[in-house]
């Protein structure tokens, strides 16, 4: 994937606007732009500048907020940097059950909605093997479970949305929520799961961080509190306590 590089001498803002909450965020620090999760940080300039919010501890950077992210999931994606997609077919499941308990619905019956579903792989077992009623949205299209890809949403409700190791991706995640809670049934429930940032212990050598693969968000604790609160969220629920797996609840 081929990026705008930002000159290594010119200097960062010290001070930004959150993009979760608006308070003012702070310079935290730098990475080489092509920097990808999982891999070492590349011997070259800082050229893709983090900041932290001082309200929320959220943490971002804007520095590919403006290239077609479709870009990003080519097939050397696929391939090298993600190539378990299969994997995160259980992945998805589980926050398709977390949803499905704070519903109490059948598994059977309730419709799903697989949010930035990929290469499809959840699309296709759930189908193929399970007889559950999932569709998927993205901004490409699957290599499989083609069938029930959803390029336009319109104005259909689900009764649960998952996102699996999406909303680290969002380069508007607020809006992005929004979208998402507009096509929610009533009630209905959001789960996601993405590794949460904890400004206590980790620093820019964490192997999650990656502006090289689209890794441009990176939720605290404090700030998903505040979107579930800001979003009016009726209850929540952890996975074994873990603030980066949740599914929230909504009238």
């Amino acid at each position: 994937m081929q990026h705008d590089v930002i000159r290594p001498d010119a200097a960062p803002a010290p001070v930004d606007r959150c993009k979760l909450c608006g308070a003012a965020a702070s310079l935290k620090f730098g990475l080489p732009i092509g920097k990808k999760t999982g891999h070492p940080i590349p011997e070259e300039p800082d050229s893709c500048w983090y900041y932290q919010c001082d309200a929320c501890d959220f943490l971002f950077t804007r520095a590919i907020d403006q290239q077609d992210h479709r870009e990003v999931y080519n097939e050397g994606y696929w391939d090298h940097q993600d190539p378990d997609w299969y994997g995160r077919v259980a992945e998805t499941l589980r926050l398709v059950a977390l949803g499905n308990e704070m519903l109490g619905g059948h598994l059977d019956t309730v419709e799903i909605l697989d949010f930035g579903c990929g290469i499809g792989g959840f699309l296709d077992i759930a189908h193929r093997s399970l007889g559950m009623n999932v569709w998927g949205t993205d901004i490409i299209p699957p290599k499989v479970g083609k069938e029930w890809f959803l390029p336009d949403l319109g104005d259909r409700k689900f009764d649960i949305i998952v996102a699996c190791e999406v909303i680290e991706h969002l380069p508007d995640p607020r809006a992005t929520f929004d979208l998402i809670r507009s096509h929610l049934k009533s009630p209905g429930v959001f789960a996601f799961q993405s590794a949460y940032w904890d400004p206590e212990v980790l620093d820019r050598d964490w192997w999650y961080l990656g502006p090289g693969n689209g890794h441009i968000s990176l939720f605290s604790a404090r700030g998903l509190t505040h979107v579930f609160n800001d979003m009016n969220g009726m209850n929540r629920r952890l996975w074994a306590n873990y603030a980066g797996l949740q599914a929230w609840r909504f009238r």
